[in-house]
């Protein structure tokens, strides 16, 4: 995977959906730990931040689908949650609260 990003650092921008999820957006809904780990090394924290055509980040995505472990991996980032939108923390807030999330993402 690195010698992809490292001869096309671009690839991480691309939309690989017809919604617009990007790499990263594809494995933390999966729920992919491993991927999102080795692919967020070689991201900016504005990669990661991209929505897609729903407005949804990766880490609503991981969220949404109860990836408490990817949720915790991102927002832990350098700057993740510093960098993000208002509107994006309230809505991860809201996600983590309503799939009964919020403390194994926060405390663990």
């Amino acid at each position: 995977m690195e010698a992809i990003f490292r001869n096309d650092p671009d690839s991480v921008r691309i939309k690989l959906t017809e919604t617009g999820d990007t790499a990263l957006h594809v494995a933390a809904g999966a729920g992919n730990t491993n991927f999102v780990k080795e692919l967020t090394k070689l991201m900016k924290t504005e990669e990661q931040l991209i929505p897609n055509s729903e407005g949804m980040l990766a880490v609503h995505l991981a969220a949404l689908s109860g990836h408490h472990t990817i949720v915790k991996h991102l927002c832990r980032q350098w700057n993740f949650l510093y960098k993000m939108a208002y509107k994006d923390i309230e809505k991860l807030f809201f996600m983590t609260i309503d799939n009964d999330m919020f403390g194994k993402c926060i405390y663990n």
